[in-house]
């Protein structure tokens, strides 16, 4: 059953629940209340319903885990940026990515937006390796395509994960592949490029078409996270363990609200979050995967996710918002 809470310490064998564990490493704050969690988050996922709710957190301090849902696999969308420049930070770290190289832009090469690099096509089409990682950041589905192929395309970012021994997730696909794939169309064209070429393609698959697409991605396993394994793999970043910086800007950006919202006073929050198009009353996925550092120096990871949701894109918002304030108020 995918609805339950755990509490884990990450040195230790996989997930175990262990309620009220001491706190290690010298803290001398209290774990995660499991309970008390688990009751508030069965309620906000019932206000979530039929959309499916996930959360992850883990005390960086203690290694310490909560999690509802939590090893269920959800969409990634566009939080797949968190992994792609996980790998390609990886490769600066290790020698072999060179920030200053310039990468050409062909037309084969074109994604659906959100992308100002398709954007600026053809009148721009050379970037620094630095350039795209910065529109990466910001959702550009061109550029983390760039990226995930100047690295060895989804195998090499899933190869990172496997040598590192980060599981639950799986990046499968270019984003042009992806995207097209879920909205019943074929391969991704040049002419497509921009929002309202963009959107003029996906109303020519008629309703039926476009239906029988989301119910398939619904159950893709491809391309997809668990809450435990993305707040697993912002552990490995935060204690350097692949990467030569934690400064975790370079890997999630500032996006502005979700759990931004969420936020105890003074505390600070590095944030990868946003959701994709609403079609035929159904919005695929909504994801919110942060770093937040508390007043007193603390920090946690999370992520939350939202799948198959028939809300509107503020509530959407509201729910894992709700979660990431529910998570903050047990520390």
């Amino acid at each position: 059953m995918y609805r339950r809470a755990f509490l884990t310490t990450l040195a230790a064998l996989p997930l175990l629940a262990a309620c009220e564990e001491k706190p290690m490493l010298g803290q001398e704050e209290p774990a995660m209340d499991s309970k008390a969690l688990q009751k508030a988050m069965e309620r906000l996922a019932a206000r979530a319903a039929p959309g499916v709710l996930g959360v992850a957190a883990e005390d960086l301090g203690t290694r310490q885990v909560w999690a509802f849902n939590g090893d269920r696999p959800f969409v990634l969308g566009s939080a797949v940026r968190v992994p792609i420049l996980a790998a390609v930070m990886a490769d600066h770290a290790a020698g072999r990515l060179d920030p200053n190289e310039v990468i050409t832009v062909r037309d084969v090469d074109l994604s659906p937006p959100p992308s100002a690099v398709a954007d600026a096509w053809p009148g721009r089409k050379s970037y620094t390796v630095a350039a795209l990682e910065a529109l990466a950041r910001a959702g550009d589905n061109t550029a983390l395509d760039l990226l995930a192929k100047r690295i060895g395309g989804p195998g090499g970012v899933n190869g990172l994960l496997a040598v590192r021994q980060l599981e639950g997730i799986s990046v499968d696909r270019y984003r042009r592949q992806a995207e097209t794939e879920a909205a019943g169309l074929s391969s991704f064209r040049a002419d497509w490029r921009g929002e309202t070429a963009w959107r003029r393609a996906l109303m020519s698959v008629s309703a039926d078409e476009r239906a029988r697409a989301i119910r398939r991605r619904a159950v893709d396993q491809r391309d997809t996270a668990t809450p435990v394994g993305l707040v697993r793999l912002l552990e490995a970043f935060n204690t350097r363990e692949v990467f030569a910086s934690a400064e975790p800007r370079l890997l999630l950006g500032n996006d502005p609200g979700y759990l931004a919202t969420a936020l105890p006073a003074g505390a600070r929050i590095w944030q990868a979050a946003g959701a994709n198009r609403n079609d035929l009353g159904l919005t695929p996925e909504s994801h919110a995967v942060a770093l937040i550092e508390l007043k007193d120096g603390r920090r946690v990871a999370l992520a939350a996710f939202l799948s198959g949701s028939t809300a509107n894109a503020a509530a959407r918002e509201a729910i894992l918002s709700e979660a990431g304030r529910t998570v903050l108020k047990s520390f």
